[in-house]
């Protein structure tokens, strides 16, 4: 069965070019961003309403002409409204990790090390020139060089003008609240309770409950009932599979109280969800 993955595992790009950029509205499938982390750097600029987006245990509002940029290994959702914006992923390892004289300058960026300025608005031609090349390409290959050109002076800007602060690398609680991310996923179809949830992280219940809402800004519970309702969406979209069937396999014994929870987060029932997705 093909679930919702919080790493995001997929390859963005090519091996010899990782960098891919994403147009997304309210027909893009990820378009309520949930929370998940990638090994490459991603950029994300609001085009027109507003994003809600959350980066480790921090909350911003990203409005029209705004850009935020979120490095490697950064925990980070978004809750879109009325909302249009672009993604641009790009591993700057991949893209620069051959070149020598570049490693010193990259090393504490690659290493977490120092922590980049990450709010931006279009005014700051460094970081709205990258996202630029792609949202205004045309059939022409030079946009190759583009990127590389706009990466390397934003890079360069960001060293240069002191855009950054140093931090301690440390696996803390986001790594813990990660790994259970990663247990809810594998056993999404299983009986999960807080206790079970908070023995993986090593914390005691209250303390996981506090911490888990630092990072995710909902309860343990609701956000295991919210994966629960966005794999049961996915698998209505994708499959010819029975509502009721579906429902168990996402962990609803219960078919009536599978269909109060997908409509708390849906806002229709599982069954006008299948036929809207299917007329569309």
């Amino acid at each position: 069965m093909q679930k919702l993955h919080f790493f995001d595992k997929k390859r963005h790009g090519t091996p010899d070019f990782p960098v891919e950029y994403y147009y997304v509205d309210s027909t893009h499938p990820r378009y309520h961003m949930a929370f998940h982390w990638h090994n490459e750097w991603e950029l994300v600029r609001v085009k027109q309403g507003e994003l809600l987006i959350t980066l480790d245990d921090k909350q911003r509002l990203i409005k029209a002409g705004e850009i935020v940029l979120i490095p490697s290994e950064t925990l980070h959702g978004g809750e879109p409204f009325d909302c249009v914006y672009e993604c641009l992923v790009f591993d700057i390892y991949g893209l620069f990790g051959k070149i020598d004289a570049l490693k010193p300058l990259l090393r504490p960026f690659y290493n977490a090390e120092v922590m980049p300025q990450q709010f931006f608005t279009d005014n700051d031609k460094a970081v709205a020139d990258i996202i630029d090349v792609f949202s205004e390409k045309d059939d022409s290959t030079v946009f190759a060089f583009e990127t590389l050109s706009t990466v390397s002076c934003f890079f360069a800007w960001l060293i240069k003008e002191k855009r950054y602060q140093k931090t301690q690398k440390s696996a803390g609680c986001s790594f813990k609240i990660k790994s259970v991310l990663e247990y809810i996923e594998n056993h999404c179809g299983e009986e999960i309770c807080l206790d079970t949830l908070a023995n993986i992280a090593g914390m005691n219940a209250r303390y996981f409950c506090r911490v888990f809402y630092a990072a995710t800004k909902t309860t343990p519970m609701n956000y295991v009932n919210q994966y629960r309702v966005n794999h049961a969406a996915f698998l209505l979209e994708s499959t010819s599979a029975a509502i009721t069937q579906i429902g168990v396999d996402c962990g609803f014994c219960d078919s009536s109280y599978f269909t109060k929870v997908f409509k708390k987060f849906k806002g229709v029932t599982p069954k006008v969800f299948r036929q809207s997705v299917r007329k569309n």
